[in-house]
């Protein structure tokens, strides 16, 4: 009777041991799949961040772009008003008739001719001052 109470004292000893290894292997198998989502999640939330990333640093260098294009056209028309300006100049300075003029008020006609819509934009005042060559009177 001892004996088998022993056997079985061996065999409840072992199956409490088995099933506490099975226990702490289940549990390691839980740990690693939980693991395993989080590392899924957090490269999905890489690569999201990625993709955001790389539109912020696209759009950044189309806004760069379009700056430096700006301010290249905003160059050229500063020239070209200077340039209009230091012929006027050049021309008041050279010719006293057209001093004279230049001092006059503008008859009627040429101011409603004058008037027109506001200009907005660099396009619109590139558009408006694009023609250098002055107008001439025609000849009798």
């Amino acid at each position: 009777m001892t004996r088998l109470l022993a056997a079985l004292a061996i065999l409840v000893l072992v199956l409490l041991v088995t099933w506490a290894l099975w226990q702490r292997t289940h549990a390691a198998e839980a740990r690693a799949e939980l693991a395993e989502q989080q590392l899924a999640q957090a490269q999905q939330r890489e690569a999201e961040s990625k993709v955001v990333i790389d539109a912020l640093w696209e759009n950044a260098m189309r806004l760069e772009s379009q700056r430096r294009a700006l301010a290249q056209q905003q160059a050229t028309l500063t020239r070209t008003a200077a340039n209009r300006l230091a012929t006027i100049e050049e021309l008041h300075r050279e010719n006293a008739q057209l001093r004279a003029w230049a001092g006059s008020r503008l008859p009627d006609a040429v101011i409603r001719m004058r008037r027109r819509p506001a200009v907005t934009g660099a396009d619109a005042y590139h558009q408006s001052v694009r023609d250098p060559q002055p107008l001439h009177a025609p000849r009798e």
